[in-house]
Order: structure tokens, then sequence, then C-alpha cells
């Protein structure tokens, strides 16, 4: 399998013409003589590529290790707050039908709702009042239980700790989502890279071949790490993303 398979089309279309679009231009700049004006500061100028290439390599490895930290949190709150929902479904099973299954149907009910409306609500920076209603009657109906007996109380008082539990993940879950790198850094990054790329195009390479192919390569990478940065930004859409999976196992294989 081709790296490049997993970048969609139209990225990947995009990144093709940045790349021989920086070529021709640079073709272009070198036929009308503008390297020239920089012959003489050859090493100057490599030098500053040099300064600005390492910082955009700190800046850019710095926003992609939050970033990724953040989608890697995000996952780790999806499993553990469906893990605690299941959890409820499983350790509620000695109750009585009458109080457990009214539990099991909100359970069933808020992770269908998480399904098909939360994932594309928080893609887009929407509010989730929908799924928080849902989830507010998964916890009324372990509030709403009514032990009868020392065995029933135990069973009660641990699906009050369980469902603690996974209203904690919820609120992790949904303040990890709205997360998104800061304008600003994203911003300078870019513009690191934009640098970078001219002050390319501005270099007197000796050889005419190396230098346009200098220029695409370079093109080709900043452009595909921008892609991998911005896409990794949103955890709910995108190329690589959260998975909902494991609610739609709520949904489907709790009984």
């Amino acid at each position: 399998m081709s790296p490049l398979s997993i970048i969609p089309e139209a990225v990947q279309a995009r990144g093709f013409k940045m790349i021989a679009l920086a070529a021709v231009l640079y073709l272009g700049l070198r036929l009308a003589g503008v390297h020239r004006f920089f012959a003489e500061d050859a090493e100057g100028v490599g030098a500053l590529l040099q300064i600005i290439g390492t910082l955009y390599s700190v800046v850019y490895a710095f926003a992609i290790y939050v970033i990724w930290g953040q989608f890697a949190a995000v996952e780790s709150e999806i499993l553990k707050e469906s893990g605690a929902l299941k959890d409820l479904v499983v350790f509620s099973r000695p109750l009585k039908d009458a109080a457990r299954d009214p539990m099991v149907r909100a359970v069933k009910t808020y992770a269908r709702g998480v399904v098909e409306t939360e994932w594309g609500t928080l893609s887009h920076g929407e509010d989730t009042e929908k799924t928080d209603r849902l989830f507010s009657a998964v916890i009324s109906s372990v509030m709403d239980v009514k032990p009868e007996g020392d065995a029933e109380r135990m069973v009660y008082e641990r699906l009050l700790g369980i469902a603690n539990l996974a209203s904690a993940h919820r609120d992790e879950r949904l303040a990890l989502s709205a997360k998104r790198i800061p304008k600003t850094l994203l911003l300078f990054v870019t513009l690191t890279a934009v640098v970078i790329l001219l002050l390319l195009l501005l270099f007197p390479f000796h050889n005419l071949a190396l230098g346009m192919v200098s220029v695409a390569i370079a093109a080709m990478l900043l452009f595909f790490a921008h892609f991998v940065l911005t896409d990794l930004d949103n955890p709910f859409e995108g190329t690589w993303n959260v998975r909902s999976e494991p609610f739609s196992d709520l949904v489907t294989k709790l009984r």
C-alpha cells in the first residue's frame, strides 16, 4: 500500500498542484535572473534558512506534541466513558427488571444519540444540548432506583460510583474536544513555512535541476506537514479521527 493512499485524493491533488507551482515559480525566477542578486549572499541565505528551519521544526514539533496529546486523550476518555456505561449495565443485573430496564434503555438511547449526532456537533464546535439531556436521563435512571435490602443497597452504591465516573469522563471528553490549536500558533507555523519556501525560491543554486527538485521536495514536505497539523487538530473529522464504535457497541451488544 502506498503511503499516500491514506491521504484523501483531493488533498493529494492540492499538494501536487502546490509542488508543481513551486517548481514552475522557481524556474520562472531563475530564467528571469533573480538568483543573481543573491549569488554573493548564498552563505547568508543558507544560514538564514538553517535558523528559520530549526525554529520551524521546534515549533512544529511542539504543536504536534500538544495536538497529538489532546487527540489521544479524547480517544482515551471515549473508551473510559463507554466502559463506565457498560459497567453500569453489567453491574445492574442483580436489580429487579423494573429498576434495571429504564437504566439500560437510558444508556442505549444516550449511546445512540452520541453516535448519531454528537460527533458532527463536536466537529463543528456546536452545543451538545441534546446528548446532555440524554446523559442526564442516564444519571436520573440510576438515582431513581429504590434499593430493597442490603444486597441491593450495595449494588446501588456501586452504580452511583460508576455513574459519577462516567460523568467525569464525559465532562473531560467534552472539555478536550473543544480545544483547538491557537490561531496565533497556527499562523506562526504557517508563516515560518512560507518564509522557508520563499528563501528556497530565491536561493542561488548552481544547478537548475537541483534547485527545482529541492524546491519541489520542500513544498511537498511543508504542505503535508501543514495538512497533518490541521487534520489532527479536529479529532472528530478528517483523515485521522476518533471513532464512535465504543458507543455503537453499547447499542448493539448490551443486554
